[in-house]
């Protein structure tokens, strides 16, 4: 499912114009990089949460050259599913 799909459904279910529900989920997509920009979580009930995590620098060994690498620390984003979505069959 894309973007678009996402807001063309939401277009139907609130009988608005296409380029209106994807200005409504623009919306909602910037808050949401925007809070995980500043470092806060992210929490939507059912679906589940969304926060920041630093990585630490790592130490590893490149495969083809067995050279020990540094690979620098990073932020990444965790998303851990919610109970709605740990009950999915699929």
């Amino acid at each position: 499912m894309t973007k678009t799909d996402i807001a063309e459904k939401i277009a139907m279910e609130l009988d608005i114009y296409k380029i209106e529900a994807k200005q409504i989920l623009d919306i909602l997509l910037d808050n949401m990089i925007a809070a995980l920009k500043k470092g806060d979580k992210i929490e939507i009930r059912g679906l589940g949460s969304f926060h920041v995590k630093v990585r630490k620098t790592m130490k590893r060994r490149h495969p083809s050259t067995k050279q020990i690498i540094t690979i620098p620390g990073q932020k990444v984003i965790k998303f851990i599913p919610g109970k709605f979505l740990k009950n999915i069959e699929v």
